[in-house]
């Protein structure tokens, strides 16, 4: 039977992270441990986000000024430059982590919850993110916002609304969208334990942290980073202009240089395609799935070693009488890896996969010199002369209790694996290494020569030749053999150039997060209509709404109000003519209008006209002349008790 077997993709990565664990070890190597990784930072940026909260001021007119308060004490800029790195660095590590599950083909079938999920936390990262610049209040924040504004005016429900926030002269309206910023940053940092909880909900004994050498490198790293790049605000945000550029975080605000070049509709469309892309992905892939396994309920004897060691949580204890349990196969969570055969003293479990009773047949009749079992992405072993060769799914299905059996027909039998924790199902060389070292369930059988078995970690894309024939040697020419079984792997860590190498994206997080980048022509200007207007109704309620004296009204309530045509001209010529809605489902909310128009610099007339559809008759205008430098802007606005007017003035 055709197992799963390791796709071009895969042996790319083992190159990869094989020769990163001839620096850190295989037990150490940061590529294992990259979705932990990621939860550390994240409870790092937490920590600090803690501090900063406590000192932060929620009010718009006084955000920027907490913010560099802030900034001015050591502590403050040491914990606002720890928040900043290692939110980019979760972000960074999430999208490797991203990676590293795509070309390992770690990504379909029956693990599918974990990668959409994976997606999901992968979007509240980035919406925590843009609420976290938006906090600041300085020139980022403005242009984030204002851009962000910008792409959810598609939406009906938004409209002009947002937009109108971050430019004119409604700070009540500003301060209301800062504390749900505030409160909604905090919101959905909570909700990330929900999301990350279904991450995890379908694997055992998630790595949720790494290693602790790998902690203590990562925080001193963040620390360092935060210590010589400290980080600094824009220029404070001015509600009266439009900033043309910012220092762009390329690991939250990736997509908006497309605003540039892109009108909304297409920004829509490749925000959807991508994470709509990247949701669907593991069904339109196809791929081999390995056969599940099953459990001889006559043979079971409720031990619950196949439950415990199941790395997906496919076998579950159901009782069959007041005092008897059995274990039960989930067929459509089962990775098909063989492991819970391994787990078995009474050849309970099954597996297609894994035929003992063959296996065992062939070395007694044929007493191969060396038996080597193998799973598909390890190195591969040649069958020669004396040497038999046997492909699991997983070597994690070599059970020990076969040894005694084994071992009466061969001279000695070689595991050879992936990589330590770079396992295709997680947890089979961990529990394959335990058990042989008589340190897990079922044990090697202490009367055994453990000399005699040899477990050898090496992906596929090299060769284990040098081994068999150093292990087939060693089988000839000894005497006796030791009771504890030899492991070989990549496991000396390299003191000096371990800490540099993961020390190298750190040193990309100050460059990526400071980069300057104009979001309009800077040989422009920009003329911009920023309002808000409650036209007159058109149609009034003759009663009340409620029958609770309390809740009635003291007069007639609007229940539609009249649309305004809005008529722009600079230099004359006319540049807008439109018709805008009042919001709501009744058209009796307050209308909301942002339009922005690019000028050449120098010096313009301008002449803006406002009238009710409804009641012609009412007419606002404003006719000035200014003259606009590049990289200026003009803001008009309108208040009830003053008509139109220039915002600064």
């Amino acid at each position: 039977m055709e197992l799963v077997s390791v796709s071009p993709t895969y042996r790319f990565m083992q190159r990869i992270s094989y020769a990163l664990s001839g620096i850190y070890s295989s037990r150490l190597n940061p590529i294992y441990y990259l979705g932990a990784i990621t939860v550390f930072l994240l409870v790092i940026d937490v920590i600090s986000g803690i501090y900063l909260f406590f000192f932060y001021d929620v009010d718009p007119k006084g955000a920027y000024q907490s913010v560099e308060a802030i900034s001015s004490s050591f502590l403050g800029s040491l914990m606002r430059g720890v928040h900043r790195y290692s939110s980019d660095g979760l972000i960074l590590f999430a999208v490797l982590h991203m990676l590293h599950m795509i070309l390992t083909d770690r990504f379909r079938m029956f693990r599918w919850v974990a990668w959409v999920s994976g997606v999901g936390t992968l979007l509240i990262f980035i919406v925590i993110g843009l609420s976290g610049y938006l906090l600041v209040w300085d020139e980022r924040a403005q242009l984030t916002g204002l851009l962000t504004a910008k792409f959810f005016s598609v939406v009906p429900i938004f409209g002009h609304a947002l937009m109108s926030a971050f430019l004119g002269t409604d700070v009540k309206n500003l301060g209301g969208l800062f504390r749900i910023l505030l409160f909604g940053h905090i919101a959905v940092t909570i909700l990330l334990v929900f999301t990350l909880w279904v991450h995890v909900m379908r694997i055992s004994r998630p790595r949720l942290f790494p290693p602790k050498y790998l902690m203590i490198l990562l925080t001193i790293y963040t620390v360092a980073v935060a210590l010589i790049f400290p980080a600094k605000s824009d220029p404070p945000a001015d509600l009266g202009k439009i900033p043309f550029g910012m220092s762009l975080d390329w690991f939250y605000l990736t997509g908006f240089p497309l605003f540039k070049v892109l009108p909304l509709s297409l920004n829509w469309a490749a925000f959807l395609g991508f994470f709509g892309l990247l949701t669907l992905f593991p069904w339109l892939i196809k791929g081999r799935r390995n056969p599940p396994a099953r459990v001889i309920e006559e043979k079971c004897e409720g031990c619950k070693q196949c439950f415990e060691d199941c790395p997906y949580e496919a076998i579950y204890m159901r009782r069959v009488s007041p005092k008897e349990e059995k274990a039960f196969v989930i067929e459509d969570k089962c990775a098909g890896c063989g492991i819970c055969i391994a787990s078995c003293n009474y050849n309970a479990n099954v597996i297609d996969t894994v035929p003992y009773t063959s296996m065992i047949g062939e070395i007694a009749s044929e007493s191969p010199e060396l038996v080597v079992f193998r799973c598909p992405f390890s190195s591969e072993v040649e069958e020669g002369p004396g040497i038999k060769v046997y492909t699991l799914p997983c070597v994690g299905a070599v059970n020990t209790v076969w040894m005694k059996e084994m071992l009466k027909h061969t001279r000695g039998v070689m595991l050879v694996s992936c990589d330590g924790p770079d396992c295709y199902f997680r947890e089979g060389v961990e529990w394959t290494e335990e058990r042989f070292l008589r340190k897990r369930r079922p044990k090697l059988l202490r009367s055994l020569e453990g000399g005699r078995i040899r477990i050898v970690e090496a992906p596929s894309v090299v060769s284990v030749d040098r081994e068999v024939e150093k292990f087939l040697s060693y089988l000839r020419s000894a005497e006796e053999f030791p009771k504890d079984v030899g492991i070989v792997s990549k496991g000396k860590l390299n003191p000096i150039l371990a800490p540099i190498v993961l020390f190298v994206p750190f040193l990309t997080f100050y460059p990526l997060t400071t980069h300057r980048i104009d979001f309009y022509p800077t040989d422009k200007s920009i003329a911009v209509i920023t309002f808000k207007y409650r036209s007159s109704p058109v149609r009034k309620a003759k009663s009340s709404y409620s029958k609770l004296k309390h809740m009635q009204a003291m007069q007639n309530v609007a229940i539609e109000r009249s649309p305004v045509e809005l008529s722009f001209y600079v230099d004359g010529k006319k540049v807008l003519k439109k018709v805008y809605n009042p919001r709501g489902l009744r058209k009796d909310s307050s209308i909301y209008v942002y339009e922005e128009f690019l000028l050449t610099p120098g010096e313009h007339t301008f002449k803006l006209t406002l009238r009710e559809t409804a009641h012609p008759e009412k007419v606002r205008s404003i006719e000035l002349r200014r003259k606009l430098e590049p990289t200026t802007s003009l803001a008009l606005s309108y208040q009830e008790e003053r008509g139109f007017f220039v915002i600064g003035e």
